[in-house]
């Protein structure tokens, strides 16, 4: 293979560039080069094509799906549709929809042309006959695009001149009749999924399971975000216990203990497990996931248990069970706890475990009058990322925490809503000298509290989300001191404070910041006025 003017091996690195950074662009100028160019360059535009996102009908949009239909018909020199590793079938929708509605006469012609002509037929004709519902036109259509995208990635891939990449898949809420027919068979032709993604449960019929079964044995994550009833439950256990699957994200309501229950089929292979709705009787059936210990990420909202709910003392039985659970997760490196009735308790009985050790944690809401940040020391010693958000009031836990956080060597990332003190936030800068991002509130911040931080030599944003009265002469101090600190490394440093009061800061002064800022350290300094009347207003650069 032959590459015009350049040697081959400079070709290779200038797409490689281009595909690393999602450069669509500039792919496709390198496409135009020539049809050895084509075929090496082609593959790769195809298969991070969605870094994008084609929901809108521009040329761009277009020219993607018009490719990968035109090719699924068997049309094109290329097997477009066998290359493309992620569809997204909301974006086809969504698509569809606007090209259907553009005021662009010429997009319409570019996209309905030849082979494609009978597509527009297809849905002006539904259109025409259909006086109450104005989309089933275009469900019809995207019913018919997606059968035909699937009918030919199969069918290219039977005749065994391409193996298709096509491993993640997702699909919006199928309301029209037809598509919750056909699903089925949609599944059933891809063969080398890895990821599937739908909105809701409802489509997991006998069928969709068993065609999964049947079909899909690479399928290793799945994604969901609506359980309409209790019955839509038990479809989802169905087919939790049909594959060992790696991954599972559930935004929806899950009310009963089925899904739980379920997940203890393969709780050997499971890694990775948000559950983000969690109901009472789900919360009291908990301890059903004590098998999964091979966990390595745990996300879990317990947002619609309701306020009442104690969980620690409602069964004692359960929340013991669910705590040698997490103290026996030795290879969970990161947990996320939301709205968790009893999350502290919980957290500080877990973190003593002799097997828990966590790289990251997150808290939001949940009640913080359990001092488990002392045992923050029971982290693991590489622990890069802790947020807090939500926790309550702030009365005697400000030293506490700051005193956990500081037990952290290795921290590199702290986002809290939390207030913290000037000597709070020096005790974190003295112990966690790694730290690299910090965002903190509280009520009102000045010059001092960020003093200490410019004791971090690998610092590199700082953002302040709560009410601030900066000095343009205290930042510039701050400035001063990270230059002067040894050893410092704050190359691209950003500072974003959102809620400066009054105007202790002029427009002069504001430029002379933005300017340090670029000198010292190549960042920027982005701050937010609001006035006396809490309104935000901005300096207009002359």
């Amino acid at each position: 293979m032959t590459f015009p003017g350049f040697p081959t091996e400079i070709w290779w690195l200038i797409v490689d560039q281009a595909a690393s950074r999602k450069d669509v662009s500039t792919m496709l100028l390198l496409v135009r080069l020539s049809r050895a160019m084509a075929c090496f360059v082609l593959p790769l535009m195809y298969g991070i094509v969605k870094g994008l996102t084609y929901t809108h009908a521009d040329k761009q949009a277009v020219c993607f799906w018009r490719s990968i239909i035109v090719s699924s018909l068997g049309r094109t020199l290329y097997t477009y549709c066998c290359w493309v590793k992620t569809l997204d079938f909301s974006d086809l929708l969504n698509f569809l929809q606007d090209i259907d509605k553009s005021e662009d006469a010429q997009l319409r012609h570019i996209f309905y042309s030849p082979p494609l002509r009978y597509l527009q037929l297809l849905q002006a004709d539904i259109s025409n006959h259909d006086n109450l519902n104005g989309n089933v036109g275009l469900h019809v259509l995207f019913c018919e695009v997606v059968n035909k995208i699937t009918e030919g990635i199969k069918a290219t891939v039977d005749q065994g001149h391409v193996t298709s990449r096509l491993a993640k898949i997702r699909f919006p809420d199928l309301e029209y009749l037809p598509c919750i027919m056909y699903f089925p068979v949609w599944i059933s032709r891809l063969t080398g999924l890895t990821t599937l993604h739908i909105h809701d449960v409802a489509l997991l019929s006998e069928q969709v399971t068993l065609a999964i079964a049947q079909n899909c044995s690479a399928l290793k994550h799945f994604i969901c975000f609506t359980i309409p009833y209790e019955e839509a439950e038990k479809h989802l256990s169905r087919l939790l216990q049909t594959l060992p699957l790696n991954a599972i994200v559930i935004r929806g309501v899950i009310e009963g203990p089925h899904v739980l229950k379920a997940l203890d089929r393969h709780s050997g292979s499971l890694k990775l497990l948000q559950l983000t709705k969690l109901g009472t009787r789900a919360l009291g059936a908990l301890n059903e996931l004590q098998k999964c210990n091979a966990l390595e990420s745990l996300c879990l909202d317990a947002s619609l248990a309701g306020p009442d709910v104690d969980f620690v003392r409602s069964d004692t039985a359960v929340y013991g069970q669910c705590g040698e659970w997490l103290q026996n997760c030795a290879q969970m490196t990161h947990l996320s706890l939301s709205f968790f009735p009893g999350g502290t308790q919980l957290l500080k009985d877990s973190l003593t475990g002799p097997k828990l050790r966590l790289k990251s944690l997150s808290l939001m809401a949940v009640e913080a009058n359990v001092p488990w940040y002392t045992k923050l020391e029971y982290l693991n010693v590489e622990v890069p990322q802790l947020w807090f958000q939500e926790l309550g009031p702030a009365t005697g836990r400000g030293h506490g925490l700051a005193a956990g956080i500081s037990r952290c060597p290795e921290l590199t990332e702290l986002e809290t809503e939390g207030y913290l003190l000037v000597a709070e936030i020096s005790m974190i800068s003295e112990g966690a000298l790694k730290l690299q991002r910090i965002s903190f509130s509280g009520s009102l911040v000045y010059d001092a509290h960020i003093m200490p931080l410019a004791n971090l030599p690998r610092l590199k944003e700082v953002y302040v989300t709560a009410d601030s009265a900066f000095t343009a002469s205290g930042i510039l101090r701050f400035f001063k001191k990270m230059v002067e600190t040894p050893d410092h490394d704050h190359r691209g440093f950003r500072f974003s404070a959102a809620f400066q009061q009054g105007t202790s800061i002029g427009q002069t002064e504001n430029k002379r910041l933005r300017k340090a800022t670029k000198r010292a350290f190549d960042g920027n300094i982005d701050i937010q006025f609001i006035d006396t009347d809490g309104e935000d207003y901005y300096y207009q650069e002359n």
